[in-house]
C-alpha cells in the first residue's frame, strides 16, 4: 500500500500534520461505514494514517516506496551514540528507585524517597526533552533525504532508536506517579 497516495497525498516527507488531518478527515467522510464507505476501505484509510502520522514510520514507509536501498539495522549517529550510555544510566536509576518504593509499606518511608523521586521526575523530563529536540532535528532533514542529499535509512534508525527510548522514558515518568 501507498499511504499517501491512499489519502490523496503527494508523496513528500515534509507533510505537516494539519495537510495530514485534513486528508484523513477527507477521506474519513467518504470511507467510514456509517458514510457509506466499507470497514475495509476504512481500516486501508486507518493504516494509512498511522504509517504517515509518526515521522519514523512515514520515512520509513517513503524510502521503501522510493526502492532507496538499506534497512533498518546498521549504524546511528554519533550524537545518538552518545545519549545511549546516558539512557541507559537513568532507566537503570529509575527501576532501581521504582523497586525501592515498591518495597516501602510505610507513609513515612514513602515521603523519604519523594525527594528523590521528584529529582527522578525531573531527569527524565529533562530526558524526554532532549529526545523531542533530537526527532526534531531529523524530522527537519527530510526535505536533503527526499533530494538525496542525507542517507534516509540512518535518520530512520535514529528516529526508531528515539522512539522507542521517548516510550521507555514516558512509562517510566507515568510509573512515578
Amino acid at each position: 500500500m501507498d499511504a499517501f497516495a491512499e489519502l490523496g497525498l503527494e508523496r513528500s516527507l515534509t507533510l505537516d500534520g494539519e495537510s495530514l488531518k485534513a486528508a484523513v478527515t477527507a477521506a474519513g467522510k467518504e470511507r467510514h461505514p456509517d458514510a457509506g464507505g466499507t470497514a475495509e476501505d476504512f481500516a486501508r484509510l486507518q493504516q494509512a494514517k498511522g504509517l504517515l502520522e509518526r515521522p519514523v514510520s512515514r520515512l520509513k514507509h517513503w524510502l521503501e516506496l522510493e526502492k532507496v536501498p538499506g534497512d533498518m539495522r546498521g549504524t546511528v549517529s554519533d550524537d545518538l551514540m552518545a545519549v545511549f550510555s546516558e539512557m541507559g544510566v537513568l532507566l537503570q536509576q529509575t527501576d532501581e528507585l521504582l523497586r525501592e518504593r515498591e518495597k516501602v509499606s510505610s507513609a513515612l518511608a514513602k515521603a523519604m524517597l519523594e525527594g528523590r523521586v521528584q529529582e527522578c521526575r525531573e531527569k527524565l523530563e529533562a530526558m524526554q526533552d532532549r529526545l523531542g529536540e533530537m526527532v526534531e532535528v531529523r524530522v527537519e532533514r527530510f526535505g536533503s533525504i527526499e533530494v538525496g542529499g542525507t542517507d534516509g535509512w540512518e535518520v530512520a534508525r535514529d528516529l526508531g532508536f528515539l522512539a522507542k527510548w521517548q516510550g521507555e522514558v514516558r512509562d517510566r515518568f507515568a510509573r512515578l506517579w
